[in-house]
C-alpha cells in the first residue's frame, strides 16, 4: 500500500508515491497522511509541491564570504528583526569592517552605535557593545584561520570557538555558507515541527541536548530521502507562517500551551546582498 500525491508545478501535473500512512519512516514515527498537517508525509509532499527537491542548493545558500555570513548571523538574534540586522550588516560592510577583518572592538562599537534607517525610521541597534566584542573576536578568528571551512560539521565545530556563537548560530552559518546537510539549525520552528511529528519529546531541550536532537533530525531527513538543509528552510517558512495554528496543534496534542517556548527563535532569514 502507498499514498499518491497529485500536484501541479507550473503547468505540469505530477503524481508521486509515498509509503502508506501507517508505515514507519523511522522507529516510532509513521509517515502519516500527506494531507494531514505536520506529518512526515506532509513535509515531503510540501517539498515536492514547492519544487525544492529539484533545486541544486537550499533557498538560503550564502551569496557572500564566510566573514559576511558570520557577521550577519551574529548581528541577528532574539529580539532583533531581520530588517534591523540587515541594516546593521550593511553599515558594517560599508565601513569596510568585514572586508578588512577588523578585530578592533572599538571600531565595531562606533558603527553599531550609529542610528540605522529601517522602514523610513532611525533605529538604534540593540546591545552594540556586547555584539562588538563578538564581532571583533569573530574577525580575529577568521583572520588567524582558526575556522575550518572544509565541511559543514567541521565549520560548525570550529565556529563554536568564537565568542557569542552557540550551536544554532554555528549551524546557521555552516548551512548557509556551505549548503551543508550534516548540521541542523534547531530553532523554535524546527523543534515545534519535530514535537508535532513525535521526532522530539516536549522534555527535550536544545539548551542541553542540541547535538542529540540534531542527529535525530538528520536521521529522519535521510529516512525521508530529503536534504536536511532544504527541509529546514521549508519547515521554518511554513511554521512561521501558520503561527498560532502550530501552537494550537501542540496544545491539542499535549494539553498545554507551548512546551518548547523556552527556545529563542532565530531572526527572519534573508539572503545577504552581493558585495559591491
Amino acid at each position: 500500500m502507498s499514498q499518491t500525491v497529485s500536484y501541479w508545478v507550473n503547468d505540469t501535473e505530477r503524481r508521486r508515491e509515498l509509503p502508506d500512512a501507517n508505515e514507519p519512516v523511522v522507529p516510532g514515527i509513521c509517515w502519516g497522511d500527506h494531507w494531514n498537517l505536520f506529518t512526515p508525509a506532509y513535509w515531503v509532499s510540501q517539498l515536492w509541491m514547492s519544487d525544492l527537491d529539484g533545486k541544486a542548493h537550499s533557498p538560503y545558500r550564502a551569496q557572500g564570504s564566510l566573514a559576511e555570513e558570520l557577521v550577519f548571523c551574529l548581528l541577528g538574534g532574539y529580539g532583533i528583526t531581520a530588517e534591523l540586522a540587515m541594516a546593521a550588516f550593511k553599515a558594517c560592510r560599508d565601513a569596510d569592517l568585514i572586508a578588512n577583518l577588523n578585530a578592533s572592538t572599538e571600531n565595531w562599537v562606533e558603527v553599531l552605535r550609529r542610528p540605522l534607517e529601517v522602514g523610513g525610521r532611525n533605529i538604534h541597534y540593540r546591545y552594540p557593545n556586547q555584539k562588538a566584542i563578538y564581532l571583533a573576536d569573530a574577525m580575529k578568528c577568521v583572520r588567524n584561520k582558526q575556522i575550518d571551512p572544509q565541511g559543514g560539521r567541521a565549520l560548525r565545530d570550529s565556529l563554536l570557538r568564537v565568542r557569542g556563537v552557540g550551536p544554532k548560530t554555528a549551524g546557521w552559518v555552516a548551512r548557509n555558507y556551505l549548503d551543508a546537510d550534516d548540521v541542523a539549525i534547531l530553532d523554535i520552528h524546527i523543534v515545534r515541527a519535530g514535537v508535532l511529528c513525535d521526532l522530539f519529546t516536549p522534555e527535550q531541550k536544545v539548551e542541553r541536548q542540541y547535538f542529540e536532537m540534531e542527529a535525530q533530525y538528520i536521521n529522519l531527513c535521510h529516512a525521508m530521502n530529503v536534504r536536511p538543509a532544504v527541509l529546514d528552510c521549508l519547515i521554518w517558512d511554513q511554521m512561521r507562517t501558520v503561527g498560532r495554528l502550530a501552537l494550537d496543534a501542540i496544545k491539542h496534542k499535549f494539553g498545554q500551551d507551548d512546551p518548547v517556548s523556552s527556545n529563542a527563535p532565530r531572526p527572519q532569514q534573508m539572503p545577504l546582498p552581493l558585495a559591491h
